[in-house]
């Protein structure tokens, strides 16, 4: 009698919900939005247990409003998870290094479930080389996607152990010997510090190489290596030590970010005018109306430009580092691009 009003209570919920099980089974699987997810699992226990079931992406914005065994006792067979530790406020030393975000107890929980999980995003967090020894040796050769943020910690000897035991490679310095061929693909960190010779090796190693960033690293430098990233569509960084007459190579990116490059006017102009298949373009006001006027004339793709106040370009523009009516030869060429989002801090009514 117990049995036969359990199931009599199941039919009722599956009723009240107007959906069997059956047809909300062969749905879930195409509701991607976390947005729509969470409010599906608010209808009823049952499409709370289904979205448990059937997610596939976990996005936590601060890895302490939950905990690594909570996620595993809700979310069994995700194949894909991004975790935030510190606020963005750190990217300005706006707080202490030992403030938190370690990724240690979710490393730990990764290696001992989430069987299913494919990517792994790590952002803003301290990873120690620990961490990444235990990641690669648990879940190495299931992992396909590893992505390590603006985070801290680590070393080339944590890496090295990703680059011997993972079945993607990520390469820095002493763990190229070990390594003579891998693929990075879709798979991003960003580069603190690193010889352009290591660089060039990943670039020729990896065809489907699809994004770099580096720190202060002179372009000129890696002529070689943008001659062997056909694959490339985003690179970030780099800096002219001495002007030079021109640039001799082509980049092949979509997306171009300057916002911490180093580069006065004149490099804009220089460096723009080799990316004929940008799309996407974000820099700082130092830019100037000329290295405009070089985008409209040079990148005829570009679809997005977002360009931000700089506090160190004091001694870094020209005469024409700034912007005045001459905007409006890039506005010109507007249409031509189909540009359908721009963001300039500091213009005029009249100009826009």
């Amino acid at each position: 009698m117990e049995e036969e009003n359990q199931s009599n209570k199941s039919s009722r919920i599956s009723c009240s919900s107007g959906m069997s099980d059956v047809v909300l089974g062969c749905v879930m699987p195409y509701i991607h939005d976390p947005r729509d997810r969470d409010a599906v699992s608010l209808v009823c226990r049952r499409w709370y247990e289904l979205d448990a079931l059937t997610r596939k992406h976990i996005t936590i914005a601060l890895c302490y409003t939950t905990s690594p065994d909570r996620l595993r006792r809700r979310f069994k067979h995700l194949e894909s998870l991004k975790l935030k530790g510190k606020p963005r406020a750190a990217m300005f030393n706006l707080i202490p290094e030992d403030w938190g975000g370690f990724v240690t107890p979710w490393v730990n929980e990764i290696a001992e479930s989430f069987n299913c999980l494919k990517s792994l995003h790590f952002r803003r967090m301290i990873v120690k080389d620990s961490d990444l020894e235990l990641l690669a040796k648990s879940r190495g050769r299931v992992l396909q996607v590893l992505k390590i943020e603006k985070c801290s910690g680590f070393s080339t000897d944590g890496l090295l152990h990703v680059g011997r035991l993972c079945s993607f490679k990520i390469l820095l310095d002493n763990l190229l010997p070990f390594c003579p061929s891998f693929n990075v693909f879709m798979c991003h960190m960003d580069l603190n510090t690193v010889r352009f010779e290591d660089l060039e090796l990943i670039a020729k190693n990896c065809r489907n190489l699809v994004s770099v960033k580096i720190s202060d690293c002179e372009i000129l430098d890696l002529v070689g290596f943008f001659n062997a990233a056909a694959a490339l569509e985003e690179f970030c960084g780099g800096s002219f030590n001495d002007v030079p007459d021109s640039v001799p190579f082509c980049i092949p990116a979509q997306k171009l970010d300057l916002l911490y490059a180093l580069l006065d006017t004149e490099d804009h102009c220089l460096l723009i005018q080799k990316c004929c298949n940008l799309e996407v373009l974000e820099t700082r006001n130092v830019i100037g109306d000329r290295g405009l006027e070089v985008l409209a004339s040079s990148c005829k793709r570009l679809k997005r430009l977002r360009i931000e106040r700089g506090a160190d370009e004091q001694g870094m523009e020209d005469e024409e580092g700034v912007f005045t009516e001459r905007i409006n030869c890039f506005g010109s060429g507007l249409s031509r691009t189909g540009i359908h989002a721009v963001y300039v801090p500091q213009t005029s009514q009249m100009l826009l």
